[in-house]
């Protein structure tokens, strides 16, 4: 099994990634306070703190890792950004540490440590305790980015009708939290049928022994529980079987190639119309970088995203 293309946060929900809860309005800067001392005073490692999730809310997890290099290891503030930041890079070895160093000496329903064990519960398909813990979230306060890890794992349950809910509860709660764009089966596979098309005809004859397949959601057959920040639950795409430069007529036998594309994370990913269909040709191209045996870097390189 190969990964598939994780897009990490989607614009439409970059709450996923920093604390769900702003600041008072009159907090001039955000300060994660964990009731560990009273900090009335803002100092150095506060607006290095402050960069850091700065960092977070614009994707940028391996700048975010190296602001908080600056800091002391042993600084508690550091700990719940850092773990968050770990999380999407796949480290959760590491951001369990983190989380559980926070929770030595943090309140358990204190919202940002709340929000971090929900995340790695998440990565982790643990999904009733994520549930449990981002319902705990909601009753402090309903948060799109909340509001949305709830229609995610509604999505995985099936309940679409609770989640696109969830999704309208989102939006409500604030505007610029768009309602994602949706298509129905045939639109969808149309979208992809015309990607292939688009590509040139020595990446289009591999395709023809690799069964293409539109999934809502991934199912929990498809976690690798070796690594299970391989396949996270919010994932746009998998490639599964041997690649071209793996394949061998017994290979194919045992475990035929499938390129799968999960519909409603991809729906979920794009702000519009227009957004979506651009992420599904990235998705599926990136898929196919895979089927033809190329890693993340190599894929980047292939130019075909």
């Amino acid at each position: 099994m190969d990964k598939a293309r994780d897009a990490g946060v989607s614009p439409a929900a970059k709450e996923e990634c920093s604390p769900p809860f702003p600041p008072e309005p009159d907090s001039e800067t955000p300060v994660t306070n964990y009731d560990i001392e009273d900090d009335e005073d803002l100092g150095p490692e506060d607006e290095i703190l402050d960069r850091a999730w700065d960092a977070l809310d614009r994707e940028e997890h391996e700048e975010a890792l190296a602001i908080l290099s600056e800091l002391d290891p042993d600084w508690p503030e550091r700990w719940i950004p850092e773990a968050l930041a770990r999380i999407e890079l796949g480290d959760l070895r590491k951001a369990h540490k983190l989380i559980e160093h926070a929770r030595e000496i943090a309140d358990d329903d204190h919202p940002d440590l709340l929000w971090a064990r929900a995340q790695l519960a998440l990565r982790e398909w643990r999904l009733e305790e994520a549930e449990q813990l981002l319902q705990k979230l909601l009753a402090v306060e309903s948060s799109p980015g909340v509001l949305e890890r709830l229609a995610l794992l509604a999505d995985l349950r099936g309940d679409f009708e609770g989640a696109d809910r969830r999704l309208g509860e989102a939006h409500a709660a604030d505007p610029r939290f768009p309602i994602p764009p949706r298509l129905d089966h045939d639109a969808f596979e149309a979208v992809v049928d015309e990607a292939i098309q688009l590509l040139p005809k020595d990446f289009q004859a591999p395709l023809e022994t690799t069964e293409i397949v539109i999934e809502p959601v991934p199912a929990e057959w498809m976690i690798d529980r070796s690594d299970p920040a391989e396949t996270p639950p919010d994932l746009l795409g998998l490639f599964v079987g041997s690649s071209e430069i793996e394949k061998t007529e017994l290979s194919e036998d045992l475990l035929p190639r499938r390129i799968y594309l999960f519909q409603r994370n991809l729906e979920r990913a794009a702000h519009d119309r227009a957004e979506l269909v651009q992420e599904i040709r990235v998705t599926l191209y990136h898929e196919i970088g895979h089927m033809l045996g190329f890693d993340e870097d190599g894929v980047a390189e292939m130019g075909l995203e």
